[in-house]
């Protein structure tokens, strides 16, 4: 762990490090990202390009109870995981052999296994009042109990799917995604189109798709596990990711919680509009997905293997702000359309609210990355406060804003409780690990992609010629001017001469000879 004192921001800031060491680390993280990414983007883009099918086959009211059951099953994992797979990549990576690693994981299975039964019998006693008081309609109490299921089966698969993340088995990992994905998409549409099954075969479908993961990720891992609880292991990952379960269920009221109030105070109906239209989103969040669930055994393993991370961490954010701007800019822009022409008309309002919940994607991607230094640390208790004022901030912002902005006040408060915990989160992360951002840069690239959102609201009464002409500009645009931006400093740009010259031998014949 590093030194108070060795936090002091370098004076060389703007110097990169040892050349090709920097492209090497980005390229290995990128890696890492795309095959994330590429595991659940071809069944993800089939899942999206089925929503005409949803639309019709399920209407808004069913898309708002679905949205409901979805929020059970996310305030489930983190009581019944206690923390502990937050915990499994901090003592995996200290441990000193093979069977210090067995040991890890064993001791991390069972205790997700003994947890996530507990929670499933004590949260079927209360099936009926969830249904009654959060999903808003009593007649869904089956369904709560079928979702409560598939919560299980989830949390229990994540051991193993752990497991092989942190060992950076990530086409494994990939593959097995990939799997559950494709079974999730096929039963949902046998149930829901072919039996007409509506939520309840939905959720069938996602039980299924659990269920075969769990048991595909056991049949890949099983030799990992060391099948015992050593104690003193299981207190020092008690210890460690206890502090996570309560940041966890906040984390999870914040993000879910504009979508509540949408509910209780405009209806199923609005509410199954604001899912849809966080779907659209879909581009956004796959991205930043894919960067996070290779970031955490990423930043792990370059922390100790490192002398100064930092100046990685520094240029990698400044990367990351760069393209998830670009991407938020032409999801924003390029949905007002894509939603008019995959619905039906009760769903088209959901087109003017995808910028502001892609924003909010955006938001969860820089909150992440900013926690650099936090999970380096044994010291992680402040994620509780961290998620409280978020929670705080969403809830205020939410009964304030849903009256007169209604479900873009609902989005707007998320927003602005990530925000928040950004800033919070920060403030601690560089107390324990100052990483020198490039703020300036990074300012910038907010502000451009701020205007061209802004921008596409605005020219939303334009015939649809003006408008797609106007998305292809700022499409075509963007890019130039993120170039311009990043040349801005003189590290980046020796790292683009870098890339230039590594591309100008790679054209050069075998001769050598250009």
């Amino acid at each position: 762990m590093i030194s108070e004192a060795s936090l002091i921001e370098p004076t060389t800031v703007e110097r990169p490090p040892a050349r090709g060491g920097m492209l090497k680390k980005l390229s290995s993280l990128l890696s890492d990202a795309a095959v994330y990414g590429t595991s659940t983007l071809l069944s993800r883009v089939v899942g999206f390009l089925l929503l005409p099918v949803y639309t019709r086959f399920l209407d808004p009211a069913d898309n708002g109870i679905m949205a409901m059951l979805m929020i059970v099953t996310m305030l489930f994992g983190p009581l019944a995981n206690l923390g502990m797979t937050n915990a499994v990549y901090r003592r995996f990576n200290q441990a000193k052999d093979e069977s210090g690693c067995r040991i890890v994981l064993g001791t991390g299975l069972l205790s997700v296994i003994f947890g996530s039964l507990a929670c499933l019998g004590v949260w079927m006693i209360f099936a009926d009042w969830i249904a009654r008081n959060f999903v808003g309609d009593a007649s869904t109490t089956s369904l709560v109990r079928l979702a409560l299921l598939t919560a299980t089966f989830n949390t229990i698969g994540q051991v193993p799917n752990v497991a092989l993340r942190a060992r950076r088995n990530v086409k494994t990992a990939a593959s097995l995604n990939l799997l559950s994905v494709t079974v999730s998409i096929l039963t949902s549409i046998l149930f829901v189109v072919g039996f007409e099954m509506g939520v309840q075969g939905w959720l069938l479908g996602l039980l299924a798709a659990d269920l075969v993961f769990m048991v595909a990720a056991f049949a890949c891992t099983w030799g990992m596990f060391e099948l015992k609880i050593d104690r003193a292991t299981w207190k020092s990952m008690l210890s460690y990711g206890l502090p996570f379960v309560p940041h966890r269920l906040q984390a999870v009221a914040l993000g879910e919680f504009s979508q509540y109030m949408v509910r209780e105070m405009l209806g199923l109906d609005e509410a199954g509009i604001y899912s849809i239209a966080g779907r659209f989103a879909l581009p956004v969040a796959l991205a930043v997905g894919a960067v996070q669930e290779s970031w955490i055994p990423f930043k792990f393993q370059m922390h100790a293997q490192e002398s100064d991370a930092r100046p990685y961490f520094r240029s990698i954010f400044t990367y990351y702000i760069a393209a998830l701007t670009y991407l938020w800019v032409g999801v924003s822009l390029w949905s007002f359309e894509v939603v008019r022409l995959m619905t039906t008309e009760p769903f088209h309002a959901a087109a003017y609210l995808v910028p502001m919940l892609a924003l909010l994607r955006v938001a969860q991607g820089i909150y992440f990355m900013m926690g650099t230094g936090v999970e380096l640390s044994d010291r992680t208790g402040v994620y509780p406060l961290i998620s409280l004022a978020g929670l705080v901030t969403v809830v205020f912002g939410a009964f304030t804003l849903v009256g007169p902005l209604g479900a873009q006040g609902a989005a707007l408060a998320s927003v602005l409780s990530v925000l928040v915990m950004a800033a919070i989160v920060y403030t601690f992360a560089q107390r324990r690990l100052k990483i020198p951002y490039d703020w300036p840069t990074i300012g910038c690239f907010l502000l451009l992609s701020s205007g061209c959102v802004i921008g596409g609201y605005a020219i939303q009464s334009w015939p649809l010629s003006l408008r797609l002409a106007a998305y292809l500009a700022v499409s075509l645009a963007y890019p130039l001017i993120g170039f311009l931006l990043l040349i801005r400093s003189s590290a980046e740009r020796e790292r683009m001469q870098i890339l230039w010259h590594k591309f100008r031998s790679l054209r050069k014949p075998a001769g050598g000879v250009a």
